[in-house]
């Protein structure tokens, strides 16, 4: 028998080295604590998208699954033979406006970024990112023994010239995220534009993009146009988890360069995304007037969560996604079991160093009320 030690002798330094578990909140545990149903509490942490899929979409991942005992295709057609569903790249470029040959599908983003990461970063490969920012970006690049620098944001957004000043011709990646994760604060084309503009060629940038179909802010800066004006360095991630509300069926893409694609498709399975997950993601995408009115309802919420809020007294910072991060100026901690008791569920912000403060996805309008009613009486304790 192999002792323990002599196992552990195996593990992989980098791996064993990684502080990080994904946060999460155990609802049952929590209804039992204070006495809820389960029904009755507003899960308000993910930023889940609380009006869900497109009917449609709900209806052809139901359909696919009669052909649960097939593999799906490695060319992304759940059934070939049958010819029931289209190319899932083709879908999905079309809808970004991109060629095909610049997609690359995966069961969500978590797993895409781990494919570009995967691709990139040798160990010891320096990688600059904010620490205020998503956390699965440096622990991608952990993984793969990488020298992560943090680069602090500034005001809650990216301070491109701090980054600007770290970035050397060590740097191998960089890592953004607009709108970010937890600030909601975007990136302008200005400051993207210069960003791109004075990092080395060899320097890949990374944007992550998960909430853009959230975003009306005109400054935003989309890094798509970048890339498809020749910047070959620029990864985009996107996801089906948030406007499109398919977060449970996991279908993220990156765009690059097609030789990175192409790279990515080397190192993912074969058999990689469900079929389910292809059926409801095409016609979610053939149902775009359901994501729009989802859309229109979230921003609508985001602008009535930031008044009510900041009527209460919080500090609320503008928002491009469908959260909020609002500084109420007691201990995060405090003010989530406060919440907590009250079947308002939250995410606390002193995760990410914002020790006041707490990230509130945006709900439905009873939850919304329910949560502003909540925050009420627990800032009032």
């Amino acid at each position: 028998m192999i002792g323990a030690d002599m196992l552990a002798r195996s593990f992989r330094t980098a791996v064993c080295d990684i502080d990080f578990e994904w946060p999460t909140v155990n609802l049952l545990d929590a209804c039992r604590q204070y006495g809820l149903e389960i029904d009755d509490v507003a899960y308000l942490a993910a930023n889940e998208n609380p009006y869900g899929p497109s009917p449609k979409a709900l209806a052809a991942a139901a359909e696919s699954l009669s052909l649960a005992r097939v593999y799906p295709s490695p060319s992304l057609r759940y059934d070939e033979l049958r010819n029931e569903y289209a190319e899932v790249r083709d879908a999905l470029a079309a809808y970004c406006g991109v060629p095909a040959d610049m997609v690359m599908p995966g069961p969500g983003s978590e797993t895409v970024l781990r494919y570009v990461t995967q691709v990139f970063v040798d160990p010891g490969d320096e990688i600059v990112t904010a620490p205020e920012s998503y956390s699965g970006h440096p622990w991608a690049c952990q993984i793969m023994a990488a020298d992560v620098r943090y680069v602090p944001l500034r005001d809650y957004r990216f301070d491109i010239d701090a980054f600007l000043a770290t970035v050397s011709d060590r740097t191998k990646m960089v890592w953004l995220c607009s709108p970010n994760n937890p600030t909601g604060t975007i990136i302008t084309d200005e400051e993207l534009r210069r960003l791109v503009a004075n990092v080395p060629a060899s320097t890949v940038i990374v944007c992550d993009q998960a909430y853009q179909e959230l975003v009306d802010d005109p400054s935003w800066g989309d890094a798509t146009q970048l890339l498809l004006e020749g910047h070959r360095n620029v990864v985009v991630l996107r996801t089906m988890s948030k406007a499109f509300g398919l977060a449970g069926l996991r279908m993220g893409h990156a765009i690059a360069d097609p030789e990175v694609c192409s790279l990515i498709d080397r190192i993912r399975e074969p058999y990689y995304i469900s079929g389910p997950s292809c059926a409801a993601t095409l016609a979610a995408l053939d149902d775009l007037d359901w994501c729009r009115e989802v859309v229109r309802k979230l921003q609508a919420g985001r602008r009535w969560v930031t008044q009510q809020l900041t009527e209460l007294g919080c500090t609320v910072v503008p928002s491009q996604c469908n959260f909020v991060l609002a500084d109420t100026g007691v201990a995060a901690g405090v003010m989530y079991d406060r919440l907590l008791r009250r079947g308002v569920v939250v995410r606390p912000g002193d995760i990410w160093g914002y020790d006041t403060h707490l990230r509130i996805s945006i709900g439905t309008d009873e939850e919304n009320r329910r949560l502003v009613a909540a925050m009420a009486a627990a800032l009032a304790e």
